[in-house]
């Protein structure tokens, strides 16, 4: 019985209409932080398997390789999309704008958390790597950090 309970409430992919339900509990109850928390954890895990959709959308046409630099929780499933498409490569903060032309990379997807992280805004580090800013949008990785800036950017020929 716990483990059809657990298959049944699980966020991912609930069994029953867990944001519908939620929406109507919070709307009753809005004092009450356990419904709000539960809403977040459903809304934020129902885009969880492509959270930067939004980014891959601003991709050009036929791109190959697509360099990648987050954080440690961060996914980078939605640049996968279409599957067998484009190749991922992950490259760090360190990483040289040659270095990243040698995997391939020529637009890269950066998360501004991981930049915060290491104390670099995102206009000091496109200076220093050669690059410039092609779209910026907000995306939610975890229910913990929120939404975080996240950044395609080209690196300049």
């Amino acid at each position: 019985m716990l483990a059809l309970t657990a298959l049944i409430v699980t966020p991912p992919r609930p069994l029953w209409p867990a944001n519908t339900i939620l929406a109507k509990a919070v709307a009753a109850h809005p004092d009450q932080p356990q419904l709000q928390r539960a809403q977040k954890v459903y809304q934020v895990y129902r885009q969880r398997a492509d959270p930067l959709a939004g980014i891959r959308e601003r991709f050009p046409e036929n791109l190959k390789v697509i360099g990648f630099m987050g954080t440690d929780d961060d996914l980078d499933i939605s640049l996968w999309k279409p599957y067998g498409s484009r190749r991922v490569e992950p490259f760090l903060i360190r990483d040289s704008s040659g270095h990243m032309r040698q995997l391939g990379i020529e637009y890269a997807v950066v998360s501004g958390l991981n930049l915060a992280d290491k104390h670099v805004t995102i206009d000091d580090w496109l200076q220093k790597i050669g690059a410039e800013l092609v779209f910026s949008t907000n995306a939610t990785m975890t229910v913990s950090q929120g939404a975080e800036p996240w950044y395609l950017v080209r690196l300049k020929p």
